[in-house]
């Protein structure tokens, strides 16, 4: 698996998964001309995503598929040194889901791919090449 992030100029990048091209960039007051989501807000939505794609994977094999699922999240960052993301705040609206399945929705959320990667800390490696 994966993403090539290739620079486009300024504080702009188009990362190609795929036959998919997302653009990633800053604010104007950051630099950057607005025309895409930052990493951070990447990250974010990739959670709550795969947060979504959990519940409405159990919600279909339940049986109460179209239940117009929403995921609100929000992060904060901490002021230590290296800055980080030190809190993400998923909040699920599932209309109509029946009081019994809370628990049930609760657990498989915290399933997710994103949400067990980030509880367990993956090994990152980094390397920097010259091109000729």
């Amino acid at each position: 698996m994966g993403v090539e992030i290739i620079h486009e100029g300024g504080v702009r990048f188009t990362a190609h998964c795929r036959n998919h091209r997302i653009t990633i960039d800053q604010p104007v007051e950051a630099g950057g001309t607005d025309a895409g989501p930052t990493p951070p807000e990447l990250l974010a939505a990739s959670m709550g995503s795969c947060v979504g794609y959990y519940v409405a994977r159990f919600l279909e094999q339940a049986g109460l598929a179209d239940r117009n699922i929403t995921i609100e999240c929000d992060w904060t960052v901490s002021k230590d040194t290296p800055k980080r993301i030190d809190c993400i705040r998923l909040q699920l609206k599932i209309p109509g889901l029946p009081e019994n399945r809370l628990a049930a929705v609760q657990r498989v959320a915290g399933r997710c791919l994103i949400h067990q990667t980030l509880k367990q800390e993956p090994e990152v490696s980094l390397q920097v090449d010259t091109v000729i």
